[in-house]
Protein backbone atom coordinates (compact mmCIF):
# COMPACT_ATOMS: atom_id res chain seq x y z
CA UNK A 1 0.00 0.00 0.00
CA UNK A 2 1.13 3.20 -1.23
CA UNK A 3 2.31 5.82 2.12
CA UNK A 4 -0.05 8.66 1.99
CA UNK A 5 1.93 11.75 1.45
CA UNK A 6 1.41 14.90 4.46
CA UNK A 7 -0.30 17.61 3.32
CA UNK A 8 1.79 20.74 4.52
CA UNK A 9 0.06 23.34 5.83
CA UNK A 10 1.76 26.06 3.61
CA UNK A 11 0.61 23.95 -0.10
CA UNK A 12 -2.78 24.19 1.93
CA UNK A 13 -2.77 28.13 1.78
CA UNK A 14 -1.04 28.14 -1.65
CA UNK A 15 -4.20 25.75 -3.23
CA UNK A 16 -6.47 28.49 -1.43
CA UNK A 17 -4.46 31.36 -2.66
CA UNK A 18 -4.71 29.94 -6.83
CA UNK A 19 -8.19 29.13 -5.82
CA UNK A 20 -8.99 32.27 -4.65
CA UNK A 21 -7.45 33.81 -8.05
CA UNK A 22 -9.17 31.64 -10.13
CA UNK A 23 -12.88 32.86 -8.84
CA UNK A 24 -11.57 36.58 -8.90
CA UNK A 25 -10.53 36.72 -12.28
CA UNK A 26 -13.59 34.47 -13.25
CA UNK A 27 -15.99 37.32 -11.83
CA UNK A 28 -13.89 39.77 -13.95
CA UNK A 29 -14.18 38.05 -16.64
CA UNK A 30 -18.04 37.32 -16.31
CA UNK A 31 -18.83 41.21 -14.96
CA UNK A 32 -15.50 43.53 -16.07
CA UNK A 33 -17.84 46.69 -15.46
CA UNK A 34 -18.60 45.82 -12.28
CA UNK A 35 -15.34 44.43 -11.08
CA UNK A 36 -13.62 47.79 -12.53
CA UNK A 37 -16.09 49.95 -9.94
CA UNK A 38 -15.44 47.84 -7.37
CA UNK A 39 -11.36 47.82 -7.66
CA UNK A 40 -11.78 51.60 -8.10
CA UNK A 41 -13.92 51.40 -4.74
CA UNK A 42 -11.11 49.43 -2.72
CA UNK A 43 -8.15 51.22 -4.22
CA UNK A 44 -9.73 54.46 -3.03
CA UNK A 45 -10.66 52.87 0.31
CA UNK A 46 -6.59 51.77 0.94
CA UNK A 47 -5.24 55.52 -0.43
CA UNK A 48 -7.91 56.71 1.98
CA UNK A 49 -6.61 54.74 4.69
CA UNK A 50 -2.86 55.11 3.89
CA UNK A 51 -3.73 59.12 3.59
CA UNK A 52 -5.25 59.09 7.59
CA UNK A 53 -2.83 57.00 8.55
CA UNK A 54 0.08 59.86 7.25
CA UNK A 55 -2.20 62.39 8.63
CA UNK A 56 -2.54 60.93 11.79
CA UNK A 57 1.29 60.21 11.81
CA UNK A 58 1.81 64.27 11.49
CA UNK A 59 -0.49 65.60 13.03
CA UNK A 60 1.54 63.31 16.84
CA UNK A 61 4.78 65.01 15.08
CA UNK A 62 3.09 68.43 14.81
CA UNK A 63 1.85 68.24 18.01
CA UNK A 64 5.10 67.12 19.49
CA UNK A 65 7.23 70.07 18.36
CA UNK A 66 4.28 72.39 19.79
CA UNK A 67 5.29 70.69 23.13
CA UNK A 68 9.08 70.85 22.91
CA UNK A 69 8.50 74.86 21.97
CA UNK A 70 6.36 74.90 24.66
CA UNK A 71 8.91 73.83 27.51
CA UNK A 72 11.60 76.04 25.58
CA UNK A 73 9.44 78.78 26.19
CA UNK A 74 8.86 78.11 29.73
CA UNK A 75 12.27 78.13 30.33
CA UNK A 76 13.42 81.30 28.96
CA UNK A 77 10.07 82.45 30.86
CA UNK A 78 8.15 83.57 27.51
CA UNK A 79 5.05 82.54 29.38
CA UNK A 80 2.64 84.55 27.30
CA UNK A 81 4.19 82.46 24.25
CA UNK A 82 3.78 79.68 25.81
CA UNK A 83 0.37 80.34 26.92
CA UNK A 84 -1.07 80.33 22.80
CA UNK A 85 0.93 77.99 21.83
CA UNK A 86 -0.05 75.35 25.17
CA UNK A 87 -4.10 76.39 24.03
CA UNK A 88 -3.50 75.35 20.48
CA UNK A 89 -2.22 72.29 21.69
CA UNK A 90 -5.38 71.80 23.53
CA UNK A 91 -8.07 73.06 21.09
CA UNK A 92 -6.54 71.51 17.93
CA UNK A 93 -4.65 67.94 18.80
CA UNK A 94 -7.53 66.36 20.01
CA UNK A 95 -6.93 63.10 22.28
CA UNK A 96 -2.89 63.35 20.99
CA UNK A 97 -0.42 62.74 24.10
CA UNK A 98 0.99 65.83 24.21
CA UNK A 99 -1.88 67.50 24.02
CA UNK A 100 -3.28 66.24 26.94
CA UNK A 101 0.46 67.10 28.88
CA UNK A 102 -0.65 70.56 27.56
CA UNK A 103 -4.06 70.39 29.12
CA UNK A 104 -1.81 69.92 32.41
CA UNK A 105 0.57 72.33 31.32
CA UNK A 106 -2.01 75.26 30.38
CA UNK A 107 -3.74 74.27 34.20
CA UNK A 108 -0.42 75.47 35.74
CA UNK A 109 -0.19 78.60 34.13
CA UNK A 110 -3.61 79.53 34.73
CA UNK A 111 -2.84 78.44 38.34
CA UNK A 112 0.46 80.13 38.60
CA UNK A 113 -1.43 83.89 36.86
CA UNK A 114 -4.44 83.67 39.65
CA UNK A 115 -6.91 81.98 37.21
CA UNK A 116 -8.18 79.38 39.39
CA UNK A 117 -11.73 78.60 38.39
CA UNK A 118 -9.89 77.80 34.59
CA UNK A 119 -7.19 76.19 36.23
CA UNK A 120 -9.84 73.94 38.43
CA UNK A 121 -11.44 72.98 34.89
CA UNK A 122 -7.86 72.02 33.06
CA UNK A 123 -7.05 70.07 36.32
CA UNK A 124 -10.17 68.20 36.50
CA UNK A 125 -10.04 67.27 32.41
CA UNK A 126 -6.23 66.45 32.58
CA UNK A 127 -7.90 63.68 35.47
CA UNK A 128 -10.45 62.74 33.49
CA UNK A 129 -8.22 61.25 30.60
CA UNK A 130 -8.35 57.49 30.73
CA UNK A 131 -4.41 56.61 29.84
CA UNK A 132 -2.58 59.93 32.52
CA UNK A 133 0.70 59.94 33.24
CA UNK A 134 0.36 59.25 36.91
CA UNK A 135 2.66 61.87 38.32
CA UNK A 136 0.45 64.58 36.33
CA UNK A 137 -2.53 62.90 37.80
CA UNK A 138 -0.45 63.40 41.19
CA UNK A 139 0.49 66.95 40.35
CA UNK A 140 -3.19 68.02 39.49
CA UNK A 141 -4.74 66.78 42.21
CA UNK A 142 -2.20 68.64 44.73
CA UNK A 143 -2.80 71.52 42.04
CA UNK A 144 -6.42 71.58 43.11
CA UNK A 145 -5.95 70.82 46.75
CA UNK A 146 -3.46 74.31 46.28
CA UNK A 147 -6.09 75.94 44.58
CA UNK A 148 -8.78 75.32 47.35
CA UNK A 149 -6.82 76.10 49.88
CA UNK A 150 -6.15 79.37 48.53
CA UNK A 151 -10.02 79.98 48.45
CA UNK A 152 -10.18 78.80 52.02
CA UNK A 153 -12.15 76.13 51.57
CA UNK A 154 -9.87 73.74 53.45
CA UNK A 155 -12.18 70.80 53.25
CA UNK A 156 -11.91 70.07 49.23
CA UNK A 157 -8.51 70.95 49.79
CA UNK A 158 -7.97 68.34 52.33
CA UNK A 159 -9.31 66.11 50.14
CA UNK A 160 -7.42 66.58 47.02
CA UNK A 161 -4.27 66.57 49.37
CA UNK A 162 -5.47 63.13 50.98
CA UNK A 163 -5.72 61.59 46.91
CA UNK A 164 -2.33 62.56 46.44
CA UNK A 165 -1.19 60.74 50.10
CA UNK A 166 -3.26 57.53 49.38
CA UNK A 167 -3.20 57.17 45.85
CA UNK A 168 0.40 58.29 44.57
CA UNK A 169 2.93 57.49 47.58
CA UNK A 170 5.61 57.55 45.62
CA UNK A 171 4.52 61.09 43.57
CA UNK A 172 7.65 63.31 45.00
CA UNK A 173 6.05 66.09 46.46
CA UNK A 174 3.77 63.34 48.36
CA UNK A 175 5.43 64.75 52.18
CA UNK A 176 4.43 67.98 51.24
CA UNK A 177 0.89 66.96 50.20
CA UNK A 178 0.39 65.85 53.68
CA UNK A 179 1.53 68.61 55.51
CA UNK A 180 -0.39 70.49 53.23
CA UNK A 181 -3.42 67.96 54.69
CA UNK A 182 -2.33 69.37 58.57
CA UNK A 183 -2.13 72.51 57.69
CA UNK A 184 -5.59 73.07 56.33
CA UNK A 185 -6.93 71.35 59.49
CA UNK A 186 -5.18 73.82 61.33
CA UNK A 187 -6.65 76.60 59.41
CA UNK A 188 -10.19 74.99 59.73
CA UNK A 189 -9.89 74.65 63.48
CA UNK A 190 -9.01 71.35 64.13
CA UNK A 191 -5.84 71.38 65.83
CA UNK A 192 -5.67 68.05 67.34
CA UNK A 193 -6.02 66.25 63.66
CA UNK A 194 -3.15 68.22 62.65
CA UNK A 195 -1.16 67.17 65.55
CA UNK A 196 -2.23 63.61 64.73
CA UNK A 197 -1.03 64.21 60.94
CA UNK A 198 2.08 66.14 61.37
CA UNK A 199 3.19 63.17 64.03
CA UNK A 200 2.60 60.42 61.29
CA UNK A 201 4.37 62.81 59.00
CA UNK A 202 7.80 62.14 60.66
CA UNK A 203 6.96 58.42 60.82
CA UNK A 204 6.17 58.40 57.38
CA UNK A 205 8.66 60.83 55.77
CA UNK A 206 11.87 61.07 58.25
CA UNK A 207 14.04 62.06 55.39
CA UNK A 208 12.10 64.65 54.27
CA UNK A 209 13.51 68.31 53.28
CA UNK A 210 10.05 69.35 54.92
CA UNK A 211 10.99 67.44 58.45
CA UNK A 212 12.52 70.26 60.18
CA UNK A 213 9.42 72.92 59.60
CA UNK A 214 6.85 70.04 60.31
CA UNK A 215 8.89 69.78 63.62
CA UNK A 216 8.57 73.43 64.25
CA UNK A 217 4.69 73.21 63.48
CA UNK A 218 4.42 70.25 65.65
CA UNK A 219 6.07 71.97 68.55
CA UNK A 220 4.22 75.11 68.75
CA UNK A 221 1.10 73.05 68.26
CA UNK A 222 2.05 71.03 70.94
CA UNK A 223 2.68 74.03 73.13
CA UNK A 224 -0.67 75.28 72.42
CA UNK A 225 -2.67 72.22 73.16
CA UNK A 226 -0.67 71.07 76.56
CA UNK A 227 -3.10 72.78 78.69
CA UNK A 228 -5.88 70.88 76.55
CA UNK A 229 -4.72 67.77 76.41
CA UNK A 230 -4.01 67.74 80.41
CA UNK A 231 -7.58 68.77 80.86
CA UNK A 232 -8.68 66.13 78.86
CA UNK A 233 -6.72 63.74 81.17
CA UNK A 234 -7.85 64.82 84.42
CA UNK A 235 -11.30 65.04 83.40
CA UNK A 236 -11.18 61.30 82.19
CA UNK A 237 -12.55 58.80 85.03
CA UNK A 238 -10.70 56.04 85.72
CA UNK A 239 -11.48 52.57 84.19
CA UNK A 240 -12.86 50.15 86.64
Amino acid sequence: MAKRKKIDRHELKRDKFRENLIKIYTAAKENPQKFITYAVVVVAVVAAIFGYLGYRSKHKKDAQEKLGLVYIMMSAEQYREAFDTLQSLVNNYGNTKPAKTATYLLAHLYYAFGYLDSAIALYQRYLSFEDKDSDLAAASLFGLGAIYEDKSRYDEAIRYYKQVVDSYPDFFRADEAMASMARCYELKGDPMTALKIYQEFLVRYPESTLTKRVKLFLARLEANLTPQIESQTLTKKPEG
